[in-house]
């Protein structure tokens, strides 16, 4: 499994890590300290979130590759994912949108930071 990610798209992540931060593909199911809620829907929901390396995180516990370096993923969310992915930047809302081998999985992935002290989302 990998997730291609395009240049506009990891100017702005990159933008927003530190050196010492990683990145977890979150399948937002309400599973997890980073979900707060499940969808109850027919829509699948995924997040970037930007943790600090030694942040404990066992509900992630597969990594993939990509461009940016090992994500880790919750293991049972991968039914929900290709073998290909790739997350581009839509140039006209500026929000990313993560696409699978024939699908779009989702088109308005937000990027929660989560490290230290400081939450945001964008």
């Amino acid at each position: 499994m990998k997730l291609s990610i395009s240049p506009e798209a990891q100017s702005k992540l990159v933008s927003m890590m530190g050196p010492n931060t990683r990145l977890l593909l979150s399948f937002d199911d309400g599973v997890g300290p980073f979900s707060n809620v499940g969808y109850c829907s027919l829509d699948t929901a995924f997040d970037l979130i930007i943790v600090d390396q030694s942040a404990v995180t066992p509900d992630y516990d597969v990594m993939i590759d990509s461009d940016l370096g090992p994500v880790a993923v919750k293991g049972y969310s991968q039914t929900y994912m290709s073998n290909q992915m790739r997350l581009t930047q839509n140039p006209t809302f500026q929000t990313l949108q993560l696409t699978g081998d024939s699908e779009q999985l989702d088109p308005n992935v937000s990027v929660k930071v989560m490290t230290g002290n400081t939450t945001a989302v964008s």
